[in-house]
């Protein structure tokens, strides 16, 4: 895929703090996960639209993690908002 056709990825600071104090292994999904969000946010088997209260944002499965962003279609810009465990992700 040409450069010009890859979305920026963006991390929130807290997203950042997370990815930051990662082990190896979980560093090494969470960059695979940004490779694919690079290539294509929109559509795929561990891409999914989230709903209610979440409504507008969109979740990528990363095993037992859940890496939660958003779209700047306009701008191709993914905007990870958070990198959380799948017990604490979808909390009231």
């Amino acid at each position: 895929m040409a450069e010009k056709d890859a979305w920026e990825i963006i991390l929130t600071r807290p997203a950042q703090r997370v990815y930051d104090k990662a082990s190896g292994d979980i560093r090494r999904r969470l960059d695979g996960c940004f490779a694919d969000l690079e290539k294509n946010p929109i559509y795929g088997n561990k891409i999914k639209p989230l709903t209610g209260q979440l409504r507008g944002l969109i979740r990528y499965r990363v095993g037992d993690w859940r890496v939660i962003f958003r779209l700047f279609k306009e701008r191709k810009i993914v905007e990870i908002v958070a990198i959380l465990p799948r017990s604490e992700a979808f909390r009231s």
